[in-house]
């Protein structure tokens, strides 16, 4: 067998960097400070696969400053890596199976990454754009705007405003997750803008189910595309009877339940109009890519998780484009929060369709120098 594709080397880096300000999920929840952490594989004849992530501490409280960066992600995965030393890309199915198969992290983020690392290490040799490695379904995809959470009315309507402007064709909004508040800034924004541009609302678990049946209706009314995580993930029979009393698409966060186990309970119930997970948390491309066809077998799609640096959303994109199966690409604003990893920022197009950079894998690659300089944490194995 040809052991070219043989891990050789792994590094790994954890950087805060000071593009990307605090950020808060809602607007009852203090801000944290986000890391990003990178992996990167080096095969005996020297080609390399990367992937990365994002990772944060616990809250800060309203008003003070957020804590130190985090390291759990890239710490862990300093403990794992080795044991992938001499496996081959060609064989990252056994690899990540191994892996998984030991983890215990609940949401399997560092083996999800040296998964992601190992399917761009594999495409880079075949000479192919990892899209096309996968099969190639599609070209483009309609990108949404998932947006922060901001203060006031005025801040949504206008920054929504702008995206319309730059011709994105729909906006997640992320909120308060206060009913009474958020339905006031939905009328809002939708009656200023709602003729040109389609909404999504992600409420971050935080409903309970009668509110979350008062919301759906009003969600309906307006057309919108999904209303998301109105309740916490692992309450399927509250999703059903909520799918039951609305006719607005549901979906879950999809931080939670990531094996393909608990898929198969939420589709089943028929919890959710669509699935939702995403290659960094639910086990690496193989396993997002088995997960997608478990939602194809119910009759349903997967909308994908990509709010994050580059890596993460390039991950996504060539799953969504490779395989099929997803109606939208989720883009976080403003875009330079997350612009850090990469010399040439992936952006949707002025269509608001979101591409396929060039070049085989991923495409293309960090400025690993500066991101080493920068790295609060970096290992380095072989």
């Amino acid at each position: 067998m040809n052991r070219d594709l043989d891990i050789a080397r792994v590094r790994i880096y954890a950087v805060a960097p000071a593009s990307t300000p605090p950020y808060r999920w809602t607007g009852q929840d203090g801000f944290v400070r986000i890391t990003d952490n990178l992996v990167r594989l080096t095969a005996r004849n020297g080609m390399e696969g990367w992937a990365s992530n994002t990772s944060n501490t616990g809250h800060g409280t309203p008003g003070s400053p957020p804590p130190e960066p985090d390291r759990w992600l890239a710490d862990r995965l300093a403990v794992i890596a080795p044991q992938i030393l001499a496996a081959s890309a060609l064989e990252r199915e056994a690899v990540t199976g191994r892996l998984l198969r030991a983890s215990d992290d609940p949401r399997r983020r560092a083996e999800s990454l040296i998964d992601i690392a190992l399917w761009d290490l594999a495409a880079r040799a075949a000479d192919v754009p990892l899209w096309r490695y996968l099969g190639g379904a599609r070209t483009e995809i309609p990108a949404y705007a998932s947006t922060p959470v901001f203060e006031a009315v005025e801040d949504y309507v206008a920054f929504v405003g702008d995206l319309a402007d730059r011709g994105y064709g729909a906006v997640k909004l992320h909120t308060r997750c206060d009913p009474e508040w958020d339905m006031g800034m939905v009328a809002a924004v939708h009656a200023a803008h709602g003729t040109r541009i389609r909404f999504m609302l992600d409420v971050e678990q935080r409903y309970d189910l009668a509110t979350a049946l008062r919301v759906g209706k009003r969600l309906a009314e307006l057309d919108f595309v999904w209303f998301e995580a109105p309740l916490p993930d692992t309450d399927l029979e509250g999703y059903a009877r909520l799918r039951a009393g609305v006719t607005v698409p549901i979906l879950p966060a999809g931080n939670t339940l990531v094996r393909p186990e608990e898929f198969v309970a939420g589709l089943v119930a028929g919890a959710w109009s669509h699935l939702r997970t995403g290659p960094t948390h639910a086990g690496g491309i193989g396993a997002a890519a088995r997960a997608m066809a478990l939602a194809g077998a119910h009759g349903t799609t997967v909308e994908l998780q990509s709010y994050g640096f580059e890596g993460r959303k390039l991950a996504s994109l060539h799953l969504a484009l490779g395989l099929g199966g997803c109606g939208w690409f989720e883009e976080p604003v403003p875009e330079t929060d997350y612009d850090y990893e990469l010399a040439t920022p992936l952006r949707p197009g002025a269509d608001g369709l979101m591409r396929p950079p060039e070049g085989p894998g991923l495409g293309p690659v960090p400025d690993w120098e500066r991101i080493g300089d920068e790295a609060f944490l970096a290992a380095d194995l072989d």
